[in-house]
């Protein structure tokens, strides 16, 4: 019964005014910090908080590492406070023994350190584990699910320490005007970067990564450009994966051709890149889509042939029936300095890491501009317009010849080719 009234006292005072010290007998007691003033409406209850920190006194039985039973409550009291199901905070847990300020000899050496533990064994054996697991009621955040109420159970973080009083000076023997001669000191204080450690945040890539080909093109992914997790325990994979290369080479490109994949238009290919990661969101089962925007950033430097050719980047674009199609993503020129050199700049989200097209688009009318007629079978041959065309042809000699058009879009022709 006395337990029942002193924690209702306790937590009736803690939790609304957080007084300044709270005595449980005349040895052992708590010290809440006064909160800030909440600002209170008519008809709006303020809302109950619990500290960001607060310390308990624990009262020993003298030479002994008994605690009394005024003690007892103490602790009792701390325990609620601290390991309350509704108590959002990320408690960790200071626990200091100390002796009876007597000369140590091989009775009461060990006196401060059995105390310390004995505190450090009341908490444990609350939770029946080897040591002080916590569970708090919290929140974490995912980039595509947005947030999620959870129970985040950790081993809480503790300070352990015991000192033996007796040639410590008479200032070092108090805290805050308290006799620390029996006792031992509980601090417990709000910390969720240490309770959490390196599990509280996850961002893929969890820095700014720029990769650059040998063609000088570049890829430029921000922190967390892929996928977040905030503010969690779970036991994540952290490894990621991040792939880019580009295929622009005349001979790359004319032996297998291909236009950029479109339903209504023609999109000349002039080279692509192949972007790919472990981690990256799922379009079909990402609630918060807006979340991901085009911060993605990918550079190409232009040939000088190519600077006139308008051309751009393409990419898969989703749309709002589920269905997907190669489209412009926004694209930009800039020129160097010192060179005087043209690049083109691209932005995309993480959705569209896939294969990124380098292009041009063109009527249907202007494909004889860029290509040859051809039949089935022939070298560099490809379906289009119901019929057959090819990017390039051989004259006598076996040398390459290709159309001036087609020359003007790609990336470092050969240097036995002709134009015409």
């Amino acid at each position: 019964m006395k337990k029942a009234i002193l924690f209702l006292i306790i937590m009736v005072v803690g939790t609304n005014i957080f007084g300044q010290k709270i005595p449980t007998s005349s040895c052992s007691q708590i010290i809440i910090p006064t909160p800030k003033r909440q600002r209170t409406y008519r008809g709006v209850k303020p809302e109950s908080s619990y500290p960001e920190k607060f310390e308990a006194y624990i009262c020993f039985e003298p030479k002994k590492s008994t605690y009394t039973e005024e003690a007892l409550n103490a602790l009792d009291s701390v325990y609620k406070i601290a390991f309350d199901n509704n108590n959002g905070k990320f408690y960790k847990i200071t626990i200091i023994g100390y002796d009876d300020a007597e000369a140590v000899n091989e009775e009461s050496s060990s006196l401060a350190r059995q105390r310390a533990i004995k505190v450090f064994d009341y908490f444990a054996s609350r939770e029946e584990t080897e040591f002080i697991v916590r569970k708090t009621p919290s929140t974490f955040f995912h980039s595509c699910n947005g947030e999620t109420e959870c129970i985040i159970k950790y081993k809480m973080p503790f300070d352990f320490k015991w000192i033996n009083l007796n040639e410590k000076s008479k200032e070092e023997r108090s805290i805050n005007g308290i006799e620390l001669k029996n006792k031992a000191y509980i601090l417990v204080e709000n910390n969720p970067e240490e309770c959490l450690g390196k599990f509280n945040d996850y961002y893929y890539p969890s820095q700014d990564t720029t990769i650059i080909t040998k063609n000088m093109s570049m890829l430029k992914m921000p922190k967390g450009g892929l996928k977040s997790i905030t503010h969690t325990k779970d036991t994540l994979d952290s490894e990621m994966t991040l792939q880019f290369e580009d295929i622009l080479s005349f001979e790359d490109l004319t032996r297998n051709y291909q236009l950029v994949p479109h339903r209504r238009q023609y999109i000349l290919n002039a080279g692509y890149f192949v972007l790919k990661s472990n981690q990256q969101p799922d379009y079909d089962n990402c609630e918060l889509k807006e979340n991901f925007t085009q911060n993605i950033t990918i550079r190409l430097p232009l040939e000088i042939q190519q600077n006139d050719a308008r051309l751009k980047f393409y990419a898969k674009t989703y749309k709002s029936n589920g269905t997907w199609e190669y489209k412009t993503i926004p694209t930009a020129k800039n020129k160097d300095k010192e060179t005087k050199l043209e690049a083109i700049i691209g932005s995309l989200s993480a959705f569209q890491l896939d294969t990124i097209f380098v292009g041009k688009r063109i009527d249907e009318k202007e494909m004889s501009n860029y290509f040859y007629s051809a039949k089935e079978g022939e070298p560099g041959a490809f379906q289009a317009m119901g019929g057959w065309l090819k990017p390039y042809k051989l004259d006598k000699r076996g040398s390459v010849i290709i159309k001036k058009e087609m020359e003007m879009i790609l990336h470092k022709p050969i240097r036995e080719s002709a134009s015409e």
